[in-house]
């Protein structure tokens, strides 16, 4: 039976929803009673997180979690353990700290001065700019060739040997020189982490294990790999710079936002160092990098794009092999998974400071790809920038890059097995709502998402750390529909897991071109063919290079079952040579390979065969440069689209995705306002229908076949999701004689002169209401004359003739604009719920000939009540209430 058919005779479904759940040391019966709320609303799993909890690793500690691990074994639901008592990852509670302070985090420091020459006998004090605990590096010197911060990188010169007790004894040449002292230090850096692990280092890295991983193995053992699933990791990182932007070459970053407590302005540029790190830098530069080490600060020519590659590059990867490569082995060898996330936000992915240098390395040694989408994502923030609490975000990275560049993780890695975990729906404030979480939920998961980690469950309340609280000890007026979500939720998630996901565009992984020299980031190659309905995955070029789950076929890429048939490369000014080459494998296997906006014009490794092998691809037939206005058309002339839509749709997104040959695509619209009445192409003869996971139902589709493609009208309103099946397993009790409704071709019948009574009912009143005798109509009770701090159910009743033959084939109670969930009654008649617009209910079975009785209860959020802090006041509040107008359709 393919899932359609399991969902609509009621078959149990695995829960898809595993959510973090705050620790502040509550008493037993509210442990236990956060835990059922969760069970008995579709959660299966959730992550104790331990960042609030007073005493982690002390016998508060282990008293709570026997109390959480007996509730939810009894449950048979599963546990994950968040792996520290901070954020982010990598503090270990103190000990490493406290035990071991030769583990700690240290950097690579330059300090200079600049000296004109000729000058013989001169000397430097270096000793002098080493505070207690720093060690000397090495000194170079260089000549400066424009007065400024440009080095000459040919005139490079290591004189360390020159050092004697402190002292640089050196004469300086003719010219205008700079002399580079290189420090290894624990000065600098972000301030919140200074007090963490080295991630570099093997070491440290293994005495964290044995502090958090090992301490809850020993207490545990037997519930590994049982009701303990796994590790929870969140968001491990450099810190060298309290920074998304911390690139190499930044003399000065600015820090993002003027947090408390964390330095603001310009400030010295420290980076991520060790000992290993040097060694390795050596072997891999043939022993060269020492004396070009000042090419990381400044520029020098075309040697810099190769010092600061190979740097990036070497970072990167021992923070993968050391850091999550080394947990997640230790996680696997004990029966568990390690899942999380790293800092993506900003494109910090891909560079130092709040990154780990490269996402898909960092994620590498995860079971699960991740990511987390923390008052990042908005409808129709699609472009440019905007302020939030967090500083300012950069939309195009988080609306058309973040999922995907995560999914792509999860599709191309054998070991994660096609399943994404993304934390989601945390520090919206109090705003969020079940309506925006829906959209959140399509937008994440018509990406690839298949797995969500809400955040957050908080037994504290009134908790103002980082709302919204689902469950808010019942103080969230919406939590009564919270199931509505988690059953929508989990059928998507179903029907997108266990498969494999179809896209015709392999985009590469821009990284190493942004360590090496001018860039473009892949996300704008991504929002390119997203606005066409062309899907893609981002794919690194080590998987490439390496051969990584990797098979090529003539016109065909294949990585882990996916299989691609162009490869389209944002804008690189430098690119390794050995992907190079292997893009010429591809296109001597007649596989496309697309550059946007030129070619690469060097290596960032050795310029050695780089000139021959681009002369090479620029004669090749499967090799083609364009700009970003020619690429849909040019893959669509190609037949490189998996569908076609007839008219631009710029907020409609699809998902391909087959398992077991049960072939399904997921559309979803994106536009807050905006309705989609299209036609959508498969080139395929097939008799499709439509699943709805909102309402959990079958519909037909009004589609014709001709000449091989079968052609489907679809009609998505704002906020609405639908899934087309190509092979549905027919079973007549399940489907519908409707089709999909274009609700513009209906009759409105207004309801008009009707006497609105209107009452209210907080969470903890409800299920008694109190009558406003005040408020006499519809519209936004939000203002100051009405309730402009009411946050709860407002209850709407009134009664209305209906002359109309009830013979008709569906009668649609329209209710215009809510804020936010409507639950509605007709005649007594549970007639529907929505949390989300259409607020479309069809009320065939419960309306009557002559007099109706209508009661529609709103409730809206708690940023009414609660919106008095950082993250509700940074954004526009909705109205609350019926806003109307209401009408009957049909």
């Amino acid at each position: 039976m393919n899932r359609f058919s399991a969902l609509l005779h009621n078959y149990e479904i695995p829960s898809y929803i595993t959510p973090l759940f705050w620790q502040h040391g509550e008493k037993e019966e509210i442990l236990r009673e956060e835990i059922r709320q969760m069970n008995e609303n579709g959660i299966g799993s959730f992550i104790v997180e331990s960042r609030p909890h007073p005493d982690f690793l002390g016998e508060k500690w282990w008293y709570d979690l026997d109390i959480i691990i007996d509730e939810a074994k009894k449950r048979k639901m599963k546990v994950w353990l968040f792996d520290d008592n901070a954020y982010p990852s990598g503090f270990s509670a103190g000990k490493i700290r406290d035990n071991h302070p030769e583990y700690l985090k240290v950097y690579l420091a330059e300090k200079h001065i600049d000296a004109i020459g000729p000058l013989k006998g001169s000397s430097f004090i270096v000793k002098a700019w080493l505070e207690e605990g720093d060690k000397l590096v090495g000194v170079v010197s260089a000549e400066r060739i424009d007065g400024m911060d440009k080095i000459a990188a040919e005139s490079l010169i290591d004189i360390t040997s020159r050092v004697v007790d402190g002292i640089l004894y050196w004469d300086i040449p003719e010219g205008n020189w700079r002399v580079f002292i290189l420090i290894s230090t624990r000065n600098g850096g972000e301030e919140g982490t200074r007090d963490y692990l080295n991630p570099l280092e093997k070491e440290p890295v293994r005495a964290f294990i044995d502090y958090i991983y090992e301490e809850h193995y020993l207490r545990y053992s037997s519930e590994f790999g049982k009701t303990i699933a796994g590790f929870f990791s969140d968001e491990p990182r450099f810190g060298n710079a309290p920074s998304y932007d911390a690139g190499l070459g930044k003399k000065c970053m600015e820090f993002p936002y003027g947090g408390a407590g964390e330095p603001s302005g310009n400030y010295q540029v420290v980076l991520p160092y060790s000992s290993t790190l040097l060694k390795k830098l050596d072997i891999q530069s043939n022993g060269i990098i020492r004396r070009y080490l000042p090419l990381l600060w400044y520029e020098g020519g075309e040697m810099t794009s190769y010092i600061r590659y190979t740097y990036m590059d070497v970072v990167s990867r021992l923070f993968a092999e050391n850091y999550t490569g080394q947990i997640g082995n230790w996680c696997r060898e004990h029966n568990v998974k390690l899942i999380g996330h790293v800092v993506e936000d900003n494109g910090a992915h891909a560079r130092l400071g709040y990154g780990c240098g490269h996402f898909f390395r960092a994620i590498k040694g995860q079971d699960y790809s991740g990511l987390d989408v923390v008052y990042q994502i908005w409808p129709e923030y699609t472009s440019g920038r905007f302020t939030t609490p967090f500083g300012y975000l950069y939309s195009e990275f988080f609306y058309w890059g973040i999922a995907k560049m995560a999914s792509s993780a999860g599709h191309i890695d054998p070991k994660k097995n096609g399943i994404t975990v993304c934390e989601i729906f945390g520090a919206y404030g109090w705003q969020e709502g079940l309506k925006l979480m829906k959209w959140l939920t399509d937008h994440v998961c018509v990406r690839g998402i298949n797995l969500l980690i809400p955040h957050a469950f908080s037994p504290k309340y009134p908790d103002y750390d980082c709302p919204p609280h689902f469950y808010a000890r019942g103080e969230n007026p919406q939590w009564r529909y919270f199931h509505i979500w988690s059953q929508y939720a989990n059928r998507v998630c179903h029907l997108l897991s266990g498969g494999t996901h179809i896209a015709p565009v392999a985009v590469i992984y821009h990284a190493e071109a942004e360590w090496a020299g001018k860039y473009e980031p892949f996300e704008s190659v991504v929002k390119t063919l997203h606005i066409r309905q062309i899907d893609c995955d981002i794919i690194p070029i080590d998987t490439i290079v390496n051969r990584e789950a990797l098979t090529i076929g003539y016109g065909s890429l294949s990585i882990n079952n996916e299989n691609y048939k162009v490869v389209v490369l944002p804008y690189a000014e430098c690119l390794p040579v050995t992907f190079m080459e292997r893009l010429l494998e591809l296109a001597d296997n007649k596989i496309h390979v697309v550059f946007i906006g030129g070619f690469p014009i060097r290596s960032c490794e050795k310029e050695i065969e780089f000139k021959y092998i681009i002369e090479k691809l620029k004669k090749s037939t499967y090799c083609i440069k364009l700009n970003h206005e020619e690429l849909a058309d040019k893959l669509t002339g190609l037949g490189f689209n998996d569908i076609e839509i007839d008219s631009y749709e710029e907020y409609l997104r699809y998902y391909h995705y087959i398992r077991l040959m049960e072939d399904i695509y997921f559309f979803t619209n994106e536009s807050k306002n905006k309705s989609i009445n299209t036609n959508v192409r498969f080139r395929k003869e097939c008799n499709p229908v439509a699943y709805d996971a909102l309402e959990d139902k079958i519909c037909k589709l009004d589609y014709k076949v001709e000449n091989g493609v079968t052609s489907v009208k679809l009609n998505l309103e704002p906020y609405e999701s639908i899934f087309i099946s190509l092979n549905y397993e027919k079973d007549s009790t399940f489907i519908t004689t409707a089709s999909q409704i274009t609700v513009s071709d209906l009759i409105n019948d207004f309801l008009v002169n009707v006497d609105w009574k209107v009452s209210t009912a907080t969470a903890s009143e409800y299920p008694e209401f109190k009558l406003q005798s005040r408020i006499k109509d519809l519209g936004n009770i939000s203002i100051p004359a009405i309730l402009p701090n009411f946050s709860g159910t407002i209850r709407y009743e009134a009664s209305f003739d209906f002359n109309v033959s009830c013979s008709l084939e569906s009668i649609i109670l329209d209710l215009g604009e809510v804020y936010e969930i409507a639950d509605v009654k007709l005649n007594g008649q549970d007639a529907g719920i929505r949390i989300c617009r259409p607020y479309h209910i069809d009320v065939t079975d419960c309306i009557i000939k002559g007099l109706n009785r209508l009661q529609v209860d709103v409730t809206n959020t708690l940023a009414k009540t609660h919106g008095n802090n950082s993250l509700d006041r940074a954004m526009p509040q909705e109205p609350s209430g019926l806003i109307g107008p209401v009408s009957l359709l049909y």
